[in-house]
């Protein structure tokens, strides 16, 4: 049977060149989607026309019944066996220590962490294989802006550590912490620029820098437990607010 990686918000941004990175390298491509299928499908039909193999599902990742199902879904739905697991998707609001509400931490929580935890617990009863939390540069370097957000990466961080031992030697659990890396909502583009050309090496991470480093833990066979700072060193810059709200001012 053949093998294939899921990769968690795979259509889009930093998922979407994780998706194409995997599957210019040989990877059969799961993209998991919630409310993009349009730009899923797009992408898989583009996969498949270069060659590559990519098929898409959706999963809403607050739902806990849908999580656990997930990975045997996939493997029902394409007749493959999931031996690589990509936790990328992220709930990303604001909110800071004088507006954090129940609701925002919990929903920062479960789509961010404890979705990335039983999707790993699943995927470890399957067989072997490997996994990858995306992170953020943030618990090196964190301040109160997009608390919620940050805590729930605190928490992936500590899985991450937890289950490379839990689940060995089964599973490889490790991870990619991405600095500043594209504009949002929040970030322009004269403030992405800003904060990157202030990093240690004068500049930041690209998409494919980022999949890259994906591509290299999903390959490295003796590497466990570890977390791969994409960031131009940012992380060393501690910073006061989050720069989309102050620009480069640390």
């Amino acid at each position: 049977m053949e093998e294939a990686v899921i990769v968690t918000g795979g259509s889009r941004r930093i998922g979407k060149r994780i998706s194409q990175t995997l599957a210019s390298d040989g990877f059969f491509v799961i993209i998991h989607y919630n409310s993009s299928s349009r730009e899923a499908d797009s992408l898989a039909s583009t996969i498949r026309d270069q060659g590559g193999q990519a098929e898409t599902i959706e999963c809403d990742l607050s739902k806990v019944s849908d999580v656990e199902t997930l990975i045997h879904r996939a493997e029902t739905l394409f007749r493959v066996k999931v031996t690589g697991l990509v936790n990328n998707a992220s709930r990303y609001s604001y909110d800071d220590v004088n507006t954090i509400e129940v609701e925002e931490f919990s929903g920062h929580m479960i789509v961010n962490a404890y979705s990335p935890l039983i999707l790993s617990r699943e995927l470890h009863k399957t067989g072997d294989g490997w996994v990858v939390n995306i992170l953020d540069f943030k618990i090196k370097s964190p301040n109160s802006d997009f608390l919620s957000y940050t805590l729930s990466k605190f928490s992936l961080a500590s899985i991450t550590d937890i289950l490379a031992r839990e689940l060995a030697p089964k599973l490889r659990i490790n991870a990619v912490a991405p600095g500043h890396t594209l504009t949002s909502d929040f970030l322009d583009d004269d403030k992405l620029e800003s904060v990157n050309s202030a990093a240690p090496l004068g500049f930041g991470p690209s998409p494919e820098d980022v999949a890259n480093a994906v591509l290299y833990l999903a390959k490295a066979k003796s590497v466990t437990g570890q977390t791969i700072y994409v960031d131009g060193g940012e992380r060393f810059r501690q910073q006061i607010r989050d720069p989309a709200f102050n620009g480069d001012q640390g």
